[in-house]
């Protein structure tokens, strides 16, 4: 996901801990973990003026069609998520791992070419 000071979760966690050097964990982590990085990357995140919580730097919208299935767990996880404290969005917690997987694809592009984006469209 980049350099690991780019991850906003990341730093405050580190600085609460008062810890002295960061080391980059693999944001493929699923189960219990996987939610509790995303509710944190969230709360970091979504902020609210009044309204309903965004991310400021969220400004250009756009329909993205999903599968039936794709839409229900992004419901699924929004709603564990929600249960968690923190009201999300299926469509915040889409934008989120949109914004993780082109992180991703980013890195492989730039170690592998566009070999990596090929693998990615088949």
């Amino acid at each position: 996901m980049g350099h690991p000071d780019s991850n906003p979760a990341g730093a405050a966690i580190a600085t609460a801990l008062g810890a002295s050097r960061r080391i980059p964990v693999s944001t493929d982590a699923q189960g219990p973990l996987g939610l509790v990085q995303l509710r944190s990357e969230l709360a970091l995140r979504l902020q609210s003026d009044g309204g309903r919580p965004t991310d400021p730097a969220w400004t250009i919208r756009r329909i993205v069609p999903f599968r039936p299935a794709g839409w229900a767990e992004l419901q699924e996880f929004a709603a564990r998520l929600t249960a968690q404290g923190r009201s999300v969005s299926p469509a915040q917690l889409a934008a989120l791992l949109i914004e993780r997987g082109l992180a991703q694809l980013e890195e492989g592009v730039a170690r592998e070419g566009d070999s990596a984006l090929r693998a990615v469209v088949g």
